[in-house]
Formats: C-alpha cells, structure tokens, sequence
C-alpha cells in the first residue's frame, strides 16, 4: 500500500500561488478571499484530494469555545440527571480541546423559570447552545429567534420540534414510541375489551414536555385503530404533592376495581406500582407500563409491581448530542440534523443486560 506523504498548507499555497495565510482562509472558510485566489486554492485542493485535519486545527485554536446548556431541574435518579450525565461526561471526553461547559436549569412547570433561565444562557455569551425544550411553543420560538440573531448554533434533546431547524436533535421519535406503547398495551389485554387507566403527572395543568402529549397522541391513535372498545381512563397527579397523589391513587382504584391495566408516558410508574404494593397487596395485578430505567422503575420492575418499561438510553443522548455539536461547532464536520434513538422494551427477565 502507497502511503501519501504529508501535505502542508505551505506546499498548497507553492502549487496555487497564493499565500499560505490565503490557503488557511479558504480550508477553514473564513472571507476575504478573491474569487480568482478561493479558484486556485479549490483546484489544488482537488487534485491532491486534501483532506484537513480538524482535530489538529481545533487543538491548536487559541479561544475557548463556551458550550452551555438547559435542562429542566430534576431528581438525581430521574431521566434528566442521566441525560445531564451523558453532557458531562463530552465534556471529559474532549478535555484535550479548550471547552467550557455551564448548565442552567428550569422548573419544567413554569414558563417565567425558562424564560429567566435562558435569557441568563444567552447572557453568557456561549457559542454553543444545548436545549431541553419547554412544552410553550411561543416561549421557544422567542428565544430561538434570539439564538439565530446571535448565531448561536442549538441542539435539542428529547423533544424536536421541526420548525426550529436545529443543528442536531436527540431523542425518541414521540409518535411512533406512543404507537408503541399501544401495541404492549394490545397484548397485554390480549386484545379484550378493557379500561385502561392513563396516569399523568401535572404541573400548571399541564404535562412536562411536549414528548409526554406526542406520545400520548401516537398511543391514543393506535388505540382508536387497534382497540376502538377500549376506554382509556385519564389520572391527574400532581407533581409537587405527594400526599395528594397517594389519595387520588386510592380513591381511583377503589372506584374502578376492574381496571387492570395502567401506563404513564414519562418516569413516574414507579409512583403507581408502590402504591398498589403497599396500600393495595389484595388488589387484582395491575399491569403497568412506563418509560425510562430509572432505579426507582428498575426496582418495581425487579419486585414485579410493573410489568414493562419503555428505554430510550438518556446517558447516551447526552453524549451523543455533545458530541454532535462538538464535530459541528468546534471541528466544523456537518452533522446529521435528525438522531431518533431506539425505542427498547424492558422487561424483568432483561432489564440486567440493559446498559445506559
């Protein structure tokens, strides 16, 4: 095998005769390069087939590039601490490079929480945006207008949201993974007539994340497909009263006996399946699904209390999607716009060989 000696920019700059400082404009595309020279330099670069090697010219880069991100605030064993996990752990995995990295978070519940939370993101002058969006349509668009009139690249993780065009994004396609969720749910009743209770997690009226509405559309719409008899029975919870929940937890299974079948579409079925074991161990089995293999939701699954959970790797979407924004924004390697994580069935005879 022939082994091609090196190219330097100078050798480019003696076969195109320009400078070298001209050559280095046009491999790293920054103006104020003629047409005729930007022609002499492509031509060259053509015929030698060069390749340059991003990785040497972003560890010789001078400026620190300030990567910053938001994300809702969390409970340490929750889907969003290991997502925050997987940002942390880019940042040690590009520690050669000069990168900083500062993290804001948000009440996902409540609207002005997200507006102070990024309009502080944005006062910091990063270079790289990495955003958990809020369920307000209108609230996102504001500040992605402001990140685009600031040419701040952003990446979303875990809800997309097409109209923004973000340099990448990160998660379950919702739909599809609700649709999903439906067909468990189609097997697990074998296809009988059933009521099915849906349990959802509020705050301000309204669920966390628009992942958790699409889901719940995609699920419905199987649902009316698949399974028209069935009624899905709808469970309001209430994020920050605990007290209250154990209440309308008691108060619905002892009304609806006969329902036998439950799911939530986000971390929260572990709230489900500890109150039935511990409040109602005489209860018919309820079969449960939920989503994201928290240590709460493993351990139900573990004892039996929950019957399925639905993964989506977290830690993984985190570091993926640093990295994707690392290869765009430092390394300026384009990026595919679109990652659609796997949508995993866990179970307790798996749920050992799961790795996040």
């Amino acid at each position: 095998m022939d082994i091609q000696p090196k190219i330097r920019i100078k050798d480019i700059a003696d076969l195109a005769g320009v400078s070298v400082g001209t050559v280095d404009r046009v491999i790293h595309g920054r103006t104020n390069v003629s047409a005729l020279s930007m022609e002499k330099v492509q031509r060259v670069l053509e015929e030698i087939d060069f390749h340059p090697n991003h990785y040497f010219s972003a560890l010789a880069k001078k400026n620190v590039s300030a990567f910053a991100a938001i994300l809702p605030l969390h409970a340490e064993d929750s889907y969003w601490a290991r997502v925050e996990s997987g940002l942390i752990e880019g940042t040690k995995r590009f520690s050669d490079f000069k990168i900083s990295f500062k993290i804001f978070h948000y009440d996902p519940f409540n609207d002005e929480s997200f507006k102070i939370e990024c309009q502080n993101l944005i006062n910091s002058n990063p270079d790289v945006a990495i955003i958990g969006p809020i369920f307000n349509f209108g609230i996102m668009k504001s500040f992605v207008d402001k990140f685009n009139e600031k040419n701040i690249p952003f990446a979303l993780l875990d809800s997309y949201w097409e109209e923004f065009n973000p340099v990448t994004f990160y998660g379950q396609d919702s739909i599809r993974s609700g649709e999903f969720a439906g067909r468990i749910i189609k097997m697990a009743t074998a296809g009988k007539k059933q009521r099915i209770a849906l349990f959802k997690v509020l705050g301000e009226g309204r669920v966390a994340s628009r992942q958790q509405m699409d889901r719940e559309e995609g699920f419905r719409k199987y649902m009316a497909t698949h399974c028209p008899d069935n009624e899905i029975l709808t469970v309001n919870l209430y994020a920050y009263d605990v007290e209250g929940t154990n209440d309308t937890l008691s108060t619905f299974f002892a009304e609806n006996p006969d329902v036998i079948t439950g799911l939530s579409f986000n971390s929260s079925i572990h709230l489900i399946s500890n109150h039935l074991r511990t409040e109602k161990p005489n209860h018919e089995h309820v079969t449960l699904l939920g989503y994201d293999a928290t240590d709460h939701n493993i351990e139900c699954l573990k004892n039996g209390s929950c019957d399925f959970l639905i993964g989506q790797h977290p830690h993984d979407q985190g570091l993926n999607c640093f990295r994707s924004m690392f290869n765009a924004c430092v390394l300026h390697i384009a990026q595919k716009p679109l990652h659609y994580v796997s949508i995993e069935l866990l179970t307790k005879e798996n749920i050992d060989y799961y790795k996040d």
